[in-house]
């Protein structure tokens, strides 16, 4: 799992290095690249980084792992800096809805024409490596790259870089030291790469943590926390464990700090998981006031500005449209948590779209029973898991499931059970990757 793949990948081009791409041409270009996958290990992104003139050294990081909530925590942690008036960059995947995104200067995403300059000067890079008899460094390697870059030219105070898959080996852990690292819960997922285990799947993502340098946990299961704080304290990192926020019978949030700080806010960002996961954010920039940066008069504030698309997100009042990305397990889990606090009163009809590399069984296991329908789709991903196949393993738990041969198709059934009193909500929630289609079916039609 921790070891180099010796393979060399030369990728052939249909664009001339000698001149600048335009946005849709590095675009395309990178969609070449993927055809390398995912490779775990820090070899070829630290060859990389080194032929850039490692543009990492000059950044201020707060570097974040784990399996659910790292968007939602740093989405929590950017709207406090920002409010408190520090230029922050983010650096976060998969995309949910712009692939530009993922690249964040404050709250905008990379212009196309910096993207495309910078993708010039990495692939520039790559190339040679490849000349030189080095593996072709991966996309998730080229996107990091470009990241570290953007950041440096715009001199960010801070940035954001959340974990592509794991901790330890992944392209984002090449920091000697953060200002903080966060884990947020962790869950089985991704287990072909980083273990078949829980304490195995922490223990790759306690990578993160770096000697000296303050960590802060999410609430974890006793197993995965043992293993997180054996790892900070063999690297002398304080440990820092989150709690949970509660409600507070006014409707608003409360949330009493490992520094005996109260902080009491309102939410935009809806769910029972984002109790913990604002607990978190917190914690951690209770961590960046110690290093000096003034952010504790600003925290709520900042949280309650802080909104995350694609998680409990509404799209539409009338009728009631909700997307969230649960998209694994311990992700359902929470979502059925949420529907138990906030839509106990609600008949739901669901549409779920997976992908076929993740636990679609467990999850089918937790969501049956809770609504009143589930219509599956195909999510437009290569790694998507068809619909049929699907509403198969639902229907081992819940009746009512129908396979739909498109979003749009699911989406009238949906529609249509409302206004015809078979349901009074709708809630899509799956792979991130069909999200953006459902959200924008919803928005042209009305």
């Amino acid at each position: 799992m921790n070891g180099e793949m010796s393979q060399v990948y030369f990728v052939t081009l249909d664009f001339s290095m000698e001149k600048e791409m335009n946005y849709q041409e590095a675009r395309a270009c990178l969609e070449e690249i993927s055809s390398l996958g995912s490779v775990l290990g820090l070899d070829t992104m630290k060859e990389l980084l080194k032929r850039l003139e490692n543009p990492q050294q000059d950044l201020k990081v707060v570097h974040i792992a784990g399996t659910n909530g790292k968007g939602s925590i740093m989405t929590f942690l950017q709207s406090i800096l920002i409010e408190a008036g520090y230029r922050i960059g983010r650096y976060s995947s998969p995309a949910v809805f712009e692939f530009r995104e993922m690249f964040q200067i404050g709250i905008d995403y990379i212009s196309e024409e910096d993207f495309a300059r910078l993708f010039f000067k990495v692939q520039t890079v790559a190339q040679k490596m490849v000349e030189d008899g080095l593996a072709h460094p991966t996309e998730f390697e080229m996107e990091t790259a470009i990241a570290f870059l953007l950041f440096q030219e715009k001199n960010c105070d801070i940035v954001l870089i959340e974990c592509g898959m794991g901790g330890e080996t992944d392209a984002t852990n090449v920091f000697s030291k953060n200002l903080c690292s966060i884990i947020a819960t962790i869950s089985l997922d991704h287990m072909k790469f980083l273990g078949n285990t829980l304490q195995e799947i922490a223990k790759v993502k306690s990578g993160i943590i770096k000697n000296g340098c303050p960590v802060v946990s999410s609430i974890q299961s006793g197993a995965v926390e043992t293993v997180l704080r054996l790892e900070a304290d063999n690297k002398n990192a304080e440990y820092i464990q989150a709690k949970t926020a509660i409600m507070t019978e006014e409707g608003k949030f409360k949330y009493l700090s490992n520094s005996g700080e109260t902080y009491s806010f309102a939410m935009q960002m809806k769910g029972s998981y984002q109790l913990k996961n604002v607990a978190t954010a917190i914690e951690a920039a209770e961590q960046l006031e110690k290093k000096g940066f003034s952010v504790g008069k600003f925290i709520e504030s900042g949280i309650e500005k802080a909104i995350w698309p694609g998680r409990m997100e509404v799209i539409s009042k009338e009728p009631l449209i909700i997307i969230d990305g649960a998209h694994n397990p311990g992700a359902v889990e929470e979502l059925v948590q949420t529907i138990q606090r906030d839509f106990t009163n609600r008949t739901i009809a669901f549409i779920m779209g997976v992908l076929a590399d993740k636990d679609y069984e467990e999850e089918a296991k937790m969501i049956a029973g809770f609504g009143k329908v589930i219509y599956t789709v195909t999510p437009d991903n290569k790694r998507a898991l068809p619909a049929e196949r699907l509403a198969e393993t639902l229907r081992k738990y819940q009746g009512a499931v129908q396979a739909k041969e498109s979003v749009a198709v699911a989406l009238e059934q949906a529609i249509l059970d409302v206004e015809e009193g078979k349901a009074d909500m709708i809630l899509a929630f799956g792979s991130l990757s069909y999200l953006k289609e459902v959200k924008n079916y919803v928005l042209r039609r009305k």
